[in-house]
C-alpha cells in the first residue's frame, strides 16, 4: 500500500512537471484605453489598460507589474499593479494600470509639449506571471501618445502667476522734486523659476497712490522684447513721473497726515513661449514717505 502511494505521488509530480514544461509564455498584446485623468500634487495621473493573452489551458496569475515612463530617454514617471490578477485560460485580459508622471521631471520639455497634440512617451517594464510553480517574465517596450498640451499650459500659467515672480525691488527719487512733479526710479524684479528660457514681449503698468480703486497717478509701458533665461532673475528699470497735484487731490486728507502711504504697482506682463502667449497679472505695493512726492 505504501509503495502504491509513493508511485501515485511520483505520477502527480511528473504530471505537474509536464504541465509546467509545456506551459506557454503569456503574450503581451498592447496598451489600450490611455487617458490623462488630471493633476494631483504635481503628478499627472495617467490610466491605461495592459492587454495580455494567456495561451495556456489553465489559468495563470499576473503577480507583479512594474512600468517606467520615459520622455526623450528621461525617466518621468512610473506605474505598478498592486494586486494579483487572474488570467483566464485561452483568453485575452485587459488589466487596468494607474501611472504617475512627475511634472518636475517633465518641466524642461514644456515648450516642446505645448506644440504637440500627440507627444510620444515610451513605456518599459516587466510583468511577472505565475503558472503553477513556475514564474514567467513578460517584458514590455511600447510607445504611447498623450495630448498634454492643456495640462502643460495650465502648469506654466500657474508657475508664472506666482506673486513673487514680479515684484517691486526698490523705489528712489530720481531728482529733487518740484511742487508739481516728482520723478523717480523704480526697479521691478522679474524671476524665471522655469527650467527653460522665455521672452517678455510687453509690460503695462499703472501706479496707484493711497489704496486700490483710486485713479492711477502714472502709467508705464514697455514694448521692447526682453529675453529671460531659465532660473534667472532680471531687474527691470522703470522711470516714472508723478503729478503731485493730482496725487494730492486723489489722496485722503488723513493719509497725507501719515508718515507713510501705500504705493501700488498693478498691470500685466506678456510672456511668449514657443508661440504661446501668457498674460501674467502684476500687483505689488510698498509703503512710501508721502513727502518724497510733494518735495518736502
Amino acid at each position: 500500500m505504501e509503495k502504491y502511494s509513493k508511485v501515485k505521488v511520483w505520477i502527480v509530480i511528473v504530471f505537474l512537471l509536464l504541465l509546467v514544461s509545456c506551459s506557454k509564455k503569456p503574450e503581451y498584446i498592447k496598451i489600450d484605453n490611455i487617458a490623462i485623468k488630471g493633476v494631483t500634487d504635481s503628478l499627472m495621473l495617467v490610466s491605461m489598460d495592459y492587454v495580455v493573452y494567456n495561451p495556456n489551458d489553465m489559468k495563470t496569475k499576473l503577480k507583479q507589474s512594474g512600468i517606467s515612463i520615459y520622455y526623450k530617454d528621461t525617466l518621468v514617471g512610473n506605474g505598478e499593479l498592486n494586486n494579483q490578477i487572474s488570467l483566464k485560460p485561452n483568453d485575452t485580459v485587459s488589466i487596468p494600470v494607474r501611472c504617475e508622471v512627475r511634472l518636475d521631471k517633465l518641466s524642461r520639455f514644456y515648450p516642446d509639449l505645448l506644440h504637440s497634440d500627440s507627444a510620444a512617451f515610451t513605456i518599459k517594464g516587466e510583468n511577472k506571471v505565475g503558472f503553477m510553480l513556475n514564474s514567467i517574465i513578460v517584458g514590455i517596450n511600447e510607445t504611447i501618445y498623450l495630448n498634454t498640451k492643456e495640462i502643460i499650459r495650465k502648469e506654466i500659467d500657474k508657475n508664472l502667476g506666482d506673486t513673487d515672480n514680479f515684484r517691486i525691488k526698490s523705489i528712489a527719487v530720481h531728482s529733487i522734486p518740484t511742487f508739481d512733479k516728482t520723478r523717480f526710479n523704480m526697479v521691478i524684479e522679474a524671476k524665471n523659476n522655469l527650467p527653460f528660457d522665455y521672452e517678455i514681449s510687453q509690460i503695462n503698468l499703472q501706479f496707484i497712490i493711497d489704496g486700490k480703486g483710486k485713479e492711477p497717478a502714472a502709467y508705464w509701458a514697455q514694448e521692447a522684447k526682453m529675453f529671460q533665461k531659465a532660473y534667472h532673475t532680471t531687474n527691470i528699470p522703470i522711470e516714472v513721473v508723478i503729478d503731485n497735484v493730482n496725487t494730492i487731490k486723489n489722496t485722503k486728507i488723513q493719509s497725507l497726515l501719515n508718515a507713510e502711504i501705500d504705493f501700488i504697482v498693478a498691470g500685466e506682463i506678456q510672456i511668449e513661449i514657443k508661440g504661446y502667449t501668457f498674460i501674467i497679472p502684476v500687483n505689488d505695493q510698498k509703503k512710501i514717505d508721502i513727502k518724497k512726492f510733494i518735495g518736502l
